[in-house]
């Protein structure tokens, strides 16, 4: 329900005369409001019309409307077609550029619409124009229609009358409804005869009339020549709509106040449309929010957006782990940052995004750079990016650094040519070992029988026979250790429960010449098993080289000491340590003595082939073996055996 004041105003509908709407038309500045006569030539000019063209009335009436035309819109006649579709659909708008007097061009809002006489016939244009040049960008809707000027009545009458999307009214000083056009009845539901008279507050809702909200209006625009509103305003039925509301002071040639134009504005299509774009910008920015939240998380990826151009628009976590730069030190730079001089040099960057345009994506591998210059493996793909105008946006481009598998594969390619090599290897040993054992039986007879054949003098010759005898033992001694190597690689083994205190009693009875020419001691201490699940043949070997080695390259200054012990390590691995008090290696050795004919004493006897064989037989077996070693104090040897289900009697 609407509240009225007391006061109603004297102003009947028969009492609008044309000197009101004159001074209504007259007294609005921000429009250019004039009438054109059929032939498009200007027949009256307001206030506004000067504010806004320049020109004075004298310099303007009877002049051709297309003055305010540009060159172009004059060469192609545009002010008469304007006049003619006028003409033809009852009005004409426009948004286009205009020219001032000075030459000068705005951005204008235009409306053209015919005026006709009591006898319908066609009696001229009226014309409203407004320079929209500082609100283009932020007003998309602008005043419609203002209705031509009549020199009589009836052409004020029919101008304002005749706007229908705008409410354009005039208030007495009071504040009391003076004027009522078509587009204020059709706005706010009241006929002319229901609202002359009345204060304007009925359009606005109770609260805002407690307030005084409609009185502050008027004092604003009497304080400061015009107010201007954006609020709800309420229709005849109750109903409620969004209005831009301006309300301007109109003052006679006395400058006494006469009154107010208020013009009147349904907004309330444009605040729905924001509301909507405004949740839909949410909702966008909460989707880019989670998009950028999912992104940032990715550390295996680096995740970049580039421009058309390459720059790079946007980094992820991924991608300053992988390359190394943070945010700030790579943004707004060119891609081409990752790649090598020569790959620039040659336009690869620029290559892969014009084969992304082409193929609808780009995928590759090769080297990368990060930023302390080290290089990286990568694989690399980008994406075009483009909008709904199917305009590209830019570029999506992924990283992953495949350093670690490359990596892999070449040790992978390495791998398979050392098999090769082995392979090789393994058969050269073998025909070795056979082709060689019939030449050294014929080298063995032939030497008995030079043996027979010196007869008395063979004391002379004493010395060379048993050099070539020994140098004949060592040759099969080598091809005897060659066999076994041969052996293993072709023999298979079974396991079994091998006791190793009475496995080295063994292995001393054989080395027991080498033990009392050497005087060497092996002592057996700290037990954690005694028993292990091997192939007995395999870990006798095993044991015998270690333990002859021990002995074979003790130091001369003291006694040798080789001492055997076992444990079991946190992971359930059997350590089996043989550890002496010999020469020790050096460490530029160490990496060698487990290779074919590699020793770490050239001064030594030996075949090179001992540590080979134990290395080769633990690789068999999955097991494997370390070494610890001081030049000068001696080595410990630890073998490493996995016991898998192991029997009972295995442990100690």
């Amino acid at each position: 329900m609407n509240v009225e004041p007391d006061a109603v105003s004297s102003y009947s509908p028969s009492e609008t005369t044309l000197d009101q709407y004159r001074i209504l038309v007259e007294s609005i500045a921000d429009y250019a409001i004039f009438l054109l006569d059929t032939t498009g030539h200007v027949v009256t000019w307001n206030t506004g019309a000067r504010q806004v063209e320049q020109y004075e009335a004298e310099e303007i009436i009877g002049k051709h409307f297309s003055v305010f035309y540009t060159a172009e819109d004059k060469a192609t006649d545009s002010a008469a077609k304007e006049l003619a579709e006028a003409k033809i659909r009852g009005r004409y708008e426009d948004e286009g550029w205009r020219v001032k007097k000075d030459g000068s061009v705005f951005w204008s809002n235009v409306v053209i619409a015919p005026v006709y006489n009591p006898d319908a016939e066609l009696s001229g244009y009226s014309v409203v124009v407004r320079d929209l040049s500082e609100k283009k960008k932020e007003d998309d809707d602008l005043y419609r229609a203002y209705q031509e000027l009549k020199e009589s009545e009836e052409r004020f009458r029919l101008l304002i009358e005749g706007v229908t999307d705008y409410a354009i009214l005039m208030l007495d000083p009071a504040g009391n409804v003076a004027t009522w056009n078509e587009g204020a009845r059709r706005m706010k539901g009241y006929e002319a005869e229901e609202i002359i008279g009345k204060y304007f507050s009925k359009f606005y809702n109770r609260e805002s009339i407690l307030q005084g909200f409609p009185d502050h209006e008027l004092r604003q625009a009497k304080a400061n020549g015009s107010f201007e509103d954006n609020g709800w305003r309420y229709r005849k039925d109750g109903t409620a709509f969004w209005a831009n509301t301006v309300l301007t002071a109109i003052y006679n040639a006395d400058k006494e106040l006469i009154g107010f134009s208020k013009i009147t504005r349904d907004l309330t299509e444009k605040l729905r449309m924001e509301q909507q774009l405004f949740q839909i910008n949410e909702e966008l920015k909460e989707s880019e929010e989670k998009s950028r939240l999912l992104i940032d998380s990715v550390k295996d990826y680096a995740i970049l957006m580039l421009n058309p151009e390459g720059i790079v628009m946007s980094w992820n976590v991924g991608a300053e782990r992988i390359k190394g730069y943070a945010a700030k030190e790579i943004i707004g730079r060119h891609f081409s940052t990752f790649y090598t001089r020569e790959a620039i040099e040659k336009g690869f960057p620029q290559y892969e995004l014009r084969k992304a345009l082409e193929f609808g994506h780009f995928e590759d591998e090769g080297w990368r750079i990060r930023k302390g210059g080290n290089a990286f493996w990568a694989n690399v793909v980008i994406t075009p990016v483009y909008n709904s105008d199917n305009r590209l946006l830019g570029f999506a481009k992924i990283t992953r650094d495949l350093t670690e598998r490359r990596r892999n594969e070449e040790l992978m390619l390495k791998n398979k040519e050392l098999v090769k090599i082995n392979n090789e290897l393994d058969n050269f040993v073998y025909a070795a070992s056979h082709d060689l054992k019939a030449p050294i039986t014929n080298l063995e007879g032939l030497l008995t029988a030079l043996e027979e054949d010196l007869g008395q003098d063979r004391g002379k010759h004493e010395a060379i026979l048993r050099l070539m005898e020994g140098s004949i033992g060592k040759l099969k001694d080598v091809i005897a250790d060659l066999s076994d190597v041969t052996k293993l690689n072709h023999a298979e083994a079974t396991a079994e429960s091998v006791h190793i205190p009475g496995l080295l009693e063994e292995i001393k009875g054989s080395l027991d010449p080498m033990l009392k020419r050497s005087k060497a001691e092996i002592a057996i201490e700290d037990l954690a098993f005694d028993r292990l699940s091997y192939p007995r043949k395999n870990l006798r070997s095993i044991l015998f080289n270690l333990v002859s080695n021990a002995v074979k390259y003790s130091d001369p200054q003291r006694k040798p000491i080789i001492k055997i012990s076992s444990s079991i390590t946190s992971d359930g691995d059997y350590v089996l340590s043989v550890a002496d008090n010999g020469l020790g290696v050096a460490p530029r050795q160490v990496g060698k003595i487990f290779s074919l004919f590699k020793r770490a004493h050239g001064h030594v006897e030996g075949s090179g082939i001992g540590l080979y064989l134990v290395k080769r037989i633990l690789d068999n077996s999955g097991d494997s073996i370390m070494v610890d070693s001081k030049e000068g104090v001696g080595s410990t040897f630890r073998v490493y055996f996995k016991q898998q289900d192991t029997p009972a009697e295995v442990k100690k």
